[in-house]
């Protein structure tokens, strides 16, 4: 007995040692080697497989040395299935890591390079994908050790997806419409945009259920994908942050036209804020019931700055119609002989 416990003692101190062994020379030889490569994917792959096969190497001369003991069958038999379970766990925790591994050296040294946004979003959700799949493989492996009938649990759990696609109808369709979101990419984070209600505000965050957008007014609207995908959404973002202003102004009837052109030119040429290209341009749109219809279009470079530059454009209007006696009309109506004043600019 003693003979077989310094056996039991002296298998586990081994498996301990060459464990070891094995990370001391991943961690310092085989790493030093690593490092001297341009692609950080092999110090990745090195860093993951440390815990596993050390687990790998130091749980398999646990069961060795458990063998060399004279156990009972029930008690031999229950360490045998325990370390099947361990080693598949062990393995899932070996492609996990790898898998990782992979997928941060993908976001680290890949996806900065590329102009599109669409591996840095979709990354995340193939690492959730993975895991899913890894442990679902792993879980059918067990089962299928100790003859469970994994053919009727497939089915079973096919029945049982069907009613839950049919309850969760709705949440599917969001989640559909999320990935056609994260593959054809209408908009990213950050980006301004024009939800179906009319709302306006930048993108904060998007998920594969709906979109969340932090509004003009700061208040955050939540948005199911579906509603996204079946409707037009306008991105002010996109193709560049420039923005086309509109800014319409009505004259008295008498006003001298080309003068009214000249002075709110003049007024885009001069505010810094205004691009020179595309030049802007001033229309006469119409002859209104009280008033000669004009309208002044010029670009800004950000569409952040709209509300401010229009304010500055309006201010500037109003101050050189006055200095040229340009006069802006009253709505008016006459009303049984009586002139009565319905409003005013």
């Amino acid at each position: 007995m003693i003979t077989k416990f310094l056996i039991f003692s002296g298998i586990i101190i081994v498996s301990l040692f060459l464990a070891k062994l094995v990370v001391y020379i991943l961690a310092k030889k085989i790493a030093k080697l690593a490092k001297k490569t341009k692609t950080e994917l092999d110090d990745l792959i090195i860093a993951a497989l440390k815990k596993p096969l050390f687990l790998i190497i130091f749980g398999s001369g646990i069961y060795v040395a458990i063998g060399q003991l004279a156990l009972a069958d029930k008690l031999n038999t229950f360490f045998k299935e325990a370390f099947f379970i361990f080693t598949v766990l062990a393995g899932v925790y070996l492609v996990l890591s790898l898998l990782q591994a992979v997928l941060n050296w993908y976001a680290r040294e890949v996806a900065p390079k590329t102009e599109s946004k669409f591996d840095d979003q979709f990354i995340p959700l193939l690492r959730k994908m993975l895991n899913v799949v890894v442990i679902v493989i792993a879980a059918l492996i067990v089962m299928e050790h100790f003859r469970y009938d994994i053919k009727a649990l497939v089915t079973t759990l096919g029945v049982a997806s069907l009613a839950i696609a049919l309850a969760v109808q709705e949440t599917l369709g969001n989640v559909i419409a999320g990935l056609g979101i994260i593959i054809d990419r209408p908009f990213q984070i950050g980006d301004r945009i024009q939800i179906p209600s009319g709302e306006i505000g930048d993108v904060y965050e998007i998920g594969l259920r709906s979109v969340k957008v932090l509004t003009l007014d700061h208040t955050m609207v939540v948005v199911p994908n579906a509603d996204i995908g079946k409707n037009r959404i306008i991105n002010l973002s996109y193709p560049d942050p420039k923005l086309k202003l509109k800014v319409p102004i009505g004259v008295a009837y008498g006003s001298d036209l080309e003068k009214v052109k000249n002075c709110l030119l003049d007024i885009a040429r001069q505010l810094p804020e205004i691009l020179n290209k595309p030049e802007p341009k001033v229309y006469f749109l119409k002859f209104n019931d009280f008033s000669l219809d004009f309208l002044l279009i010029c670009w800004i470079d950000s569409y952040t700055n709209k509300f401010a530059i229009t304010d500055k454009i309006n201010m500037a209007i109003n101050q050189k119609f006055i200095e040229q006696n340009i006069s802006i009309p009253f709505p008016i109506r006459q009303l049984t002989g009586e002139i009565k004043v319905s409003g005013g600019a």
